[in-house]
């Protein structure tokens, strides 16, 4: 392995980390007998994880150890100071950092721990949407190097089991002869799932509904002689839609993110993130004059018409779409007239 190079191998995936804590992996290196002895820290391992391997990763470096040849014992064969074993919240978290001092997202932006590792990111990768990861080595001394080296048991461990919650509530009303007036809620927060889900196909957002209907007979607000028959149906149904997570930055809780930002951008951020659905319907059928006369209607009499009227109105915002509205307005007029035979 020439200096300054590295070699690798990666597998494609299309894995959701966010409900994982923990990734850990064990790595083992040696010297290739009758070559060139490598020292403690000469050679480091690569791990990236990303949407791809080049634009959009998090980057870990590890200084290895290596293992003397005809080693037995396990702890010395697979060393504790090469095990990758870390909280995936320390990625978040790096890139929370900065992304507050401003760093461009094109930089290769890194920070040293104490113990010679290195905890790096390029780009804007999220740990919601993982679709490769890379396992290398890099040969930062020696101008050549020849040497093994494996990476064993890469695991997630420490699953996000926090529950959840939802409620549902309904109410109706008789408005004695008037109509009907029906309220109804429902609610669910992130976390909430049924007994037959897995925990990673739980809720990852706060859903809020909200529906108010009535049907009312508006001609009896009217006096009775007037004889006018106007059956109404009104409704406002909304629902909101918060994700647990930035849907810019799928690994970066949106709680975390307004509280790190300017108060003045707080709100837009919070809009920006939510899905909200609001529908505003109105309908008249069958508006009419009764016949209160008792004399039999002419072809020309107002009782024989009927009018209809309805309209929709359907607003929607998201994190795709800034506002989307719709409306639609209808109208009939009809006639209806059956002479009577002599």
């Amino acid at each position: 392995l020439p200096q300054y190079d590295a070699r690798g191998v990666f597998k494609t995936l299309n894995l959701d980390l966010r409900q994982y804590k923990r990734l850990s992996m064990f790595i083992h290196a040696e010297s290739v007998p009758g070559m060139q002895p490598l020292g403690d820290g000469e050679l480091i391992g690569v791990i990236r994880i990303g949407n791809d391997f080049s634009g959009n990763y998090y980057e870990v470096k590890i200084p290895l150890k290596i293992t003397l040849p005809g080693e037995t014992d396990s702890l010395k064969i697979w060393p504790e100071v090469n095990n990758l074993d870390f909280d995936l919240e320390d990625l978040i978290k790096l890139k929370s950092r900065r992304n507050k001092l401003g760093v461009s997202t094109s930089r290769y932006y890194k920070e040293t721990l104490p113990n010679g590792r290195t905890y790096a990111i390029v780009g804007n990768p999220n740990l919601g949407e993982v679709r490769g990861m890379l396992l290398a080595v890099e040969n930062p001394f020696h101008e050549v190097i020849c040497t093994e080296v494996w990476f064993n048991e890469l695991r997630l461990s420490q699953l996000d089991e926090s529950g959840g919650w939802a409620a549902l509530a309904r109410a109706d009303f008789r408005l004695a002869d008037l109509g009907t007036l029906t309220l109804s809620a429902t609610a669910k927060s992130r976390g909430f799932g049924t007994l037959e889900q897995r925990v990673n196909e739980r809720s990852r957002e706060d859903v809020y509904t909200f529906d108010i209907s009535t049907t009312i007979e508006a001609g009896k607000l009217l006096p009775k002689k007037l004889g006018l028959q106007i059956p109404v149906y009104a409704g406002l149904s909304r629902t909101s839609s918060t994700p647990e997570y930035d849907p810019y930055d799928l690994d970066i809780k949106l709680k975390q993110k307004i509280k790190d930002a300017d108060p003045k951008q707080r709100d837009s951020i919070r809009n920006d993130a939510q899905d909200i659905t609001t529908i505003k319907t109105l309908n008249l059928t069958n508006v009419k004059k009764l016949n209160t006369s008792g004399k039999r209607p002419k072809f020309w009499s107002v009782s024989n018409f009927d009018f209809n009227y309805s309209y929709i109105q359907i607003l929607n915002h998201n994190p795709l779409i800034e506002k989307d509205e719709m409306r639609r307005t209808r109208g009939a007029i009809g006639y209806s007239f059956a002479p009577q035979a002599r």
